[in-house]
């Protein structure tokens, strides 16, 4: 079995839905490190709740702004 890594696209959906940082994390309520962070993969996990804040906010559903991908040896 390959080993996989889950990527959270939420630089790519934010951008997509022309949305910057600043303002992304002024309609979320929480700071701009914050949302960095989860842009740069350095979360260890996501509450549901703010994974239903970005949904609303970006108009996507969950498996918008995740992706499987397979790492090679």
């Amino acid at each position: 079995m390959e080993p996989i890594k889950i990527m959270f696209r939420l630089k790519e959906m934010r951008t997509k839905k022309e949305i910057s940082q600043n303002e992304l994390a002024r309609l979320c309520e929480m700071s701009v490190t914050n949302i960095q962070k989860y842009e740069q993969q350095k979360m260890k996990s996501i509450p549901f709740d703010t994974l239903a804040l970005f949904c609303s906010i970006l108009h996507c559903q969950p498996g918008d702004l995740f992706e499987k991908v397979e790492m090679t040896k």
